[in-house]
């Protein structure tokens, strides 16, 4: 069979080739005209107007301010942001330049248990990424602890030394650590299945451990780690008081009560230090007062109760009696707003810190306390006094000027 081959002359590639350049030429120009007129015809929206955290205060004004946002928290780039390194343009990549790879710092992923020791450092354990971050706000230094030591970490809580206790879930176990951040012991862990919040009695020299697996609450002595007793047990269709259905969180007031978080019943349980029954508030709702998913508890120093609920995204603070006072928060990713809030405390600094798993950081807000809030009571209260006693006055005056009109007709 005959074979044929086909061949391009010279002046045909060149032909190719300037219809190809042309095509080119004119996609680009094309492509300016349409990007131009869209300029034109379509301003760009305006971006939003920041929010000034100096205002966010709860309750807004007029009422006197309670609860004031200072700062949020995420990892070291909170005090020594990652510096934007040059793009590659497509002529180094033409090129074949490669540029040094953005190195990012260590951010918390999913942050649950907080507390803050005598010298105001903020420890927050992070089970999504194995360790503890320390916060030094003054210093403006983070640091970890139990690197290679916690598994999954959950609840904490610090004693009068600086001791560090940590509840890992995975290992079954609470760690304790002392200040230089060296081990001192493991506590119960042939006791413990799965445990979560704890919370120091230093009073009495208690550590109470929240295990969800066993639906109870376990005492152990904080000083020998010795277990003292337990209560609890696992609710059935009743609910009867004392029993709880996963419990998550535990908080100790002054007077030595004990506030456990039975989060699938949606309700706070209260105990005395012996772990006898006393009382409990809330139930499954949807306003202020009940709960959707209680999880994180805390309690400031005029025994005040902070809530964290993770359904609504907001905390609600309520009295020593289990009364609503206030809620702060909402869904959101601002300041002053939660996506999947979940842990709480309340420092000797008076600041309430909250933690955000979705988004992995940890807003930090203050407390105005009884003691500070009572002269703005007051000063409230007397100038509605001469405001009062002002309109009294007009009153009056009207008054005798309408009876002296009477007179003299």
């Amino acid at each position: 069979m005959k074979q044929y081959t086909y061949r391009t002359s010279n002046a045909n590639r060149k032909a190719g080739h300037v219809l190809i350049l042309l095509i080119v030429v004119l996609v680009c120009l094309q492509s300016s005209f349409g990007s131009e007129k869209k300029k034109k015809g379509q301003e760009t929206p305006a971006a939003p107007a920041p929010i000034d955290a100096s205002k966010l205060v709860w309750p807004p004004a007029p009422d006197i301010a309670r609860i004031r946002y200072l700062t949020t928290l995420t990892g070291e780039e909170d005090f020594s942001p990652v510096v934007q390194k040059k793009k590659a343009t497509w002529m180094d990549k033409m090129a074949g330049v490669s540029l040094p790879a953005q190195q990012s710092k260590p951010h918390m992923v999913k942050p649950y248990g907080i507390a803050a020791d005598s010298k105001g450092q903020i420890y927050i354990a992070d089970p999504g990424s194995a360790v503890i971050f320390v916060f030094n706000l003054e210093e403006k230094k983070v640091f970890y602890r139990g690197k290679q030591q916690v598994s999954s970490p959950v609840g904490m809580a610090i004693d009068d030394a600086d001791r560090l206790f940590v509840s890992d879930s995975a290992q079954h176990v609470v760690l304790c650590f002392r200040p230089d951040g060296s081990l001192e012991a493991p506590i119960g862990g042939e006791k413990l299945i799965k445990p979560l919040g704890i919370a120091l009695d230093l009073e009495n020299r208690y550590l109470y451990v929240v295990d969800a697996a066993q639906n109870k609450v376990l005492v152990f002595d904080c000083d020998t780690y010795h277990l003292l007793r337990e209560f609890g047990g696992r609710s059935d269709a009743s609910l009867a008081p004392g029993t709880f259905d996963r419990p998550t969180n535990v908080a100790v007031n002054s007077e030595g009560d004990v506030y456990v978080v039975d989060t699938f019943n949606n309700r706070i349980q209260v105990f005395n230090a012996d772990g006898q029954f006393v009382r409990l508030f809330g139930k499954q709702g949807n306003v202020a007062g009940t709960f959707m998913r209680p999880k994180g508890i805390a309690i400031d120093g005029d025994n005040h109760v902070y809530v964290v609920d993770s359904e609504f995204n907001n905390v609600q603070l309520f009295d020593a009696e289990g009364r609503v006072l206030m809620f702060f928060g909402g869904a959101g990713e601002g300041p002053g707003v939660f996506t999947l809030a979940s842990g709480i405390a309340v420092d000797q600094q008076n600041r309430v810190i909250v933690g955000e798993q979705w988004k992995g950081k940890v807003q930090v807000f203050r407390y105005v306390s009884d003691a500070e809030a009572r002269p703005l009571y007051e000063k409230r209260a007397a100038e509605r006094a001469a405001a009062a006693e002002e309109e009294k006055k007009a009153q009056e005056a009207e008054t005798l000027k309408l009876n002296g009109e009477v007179k003299r007709d």
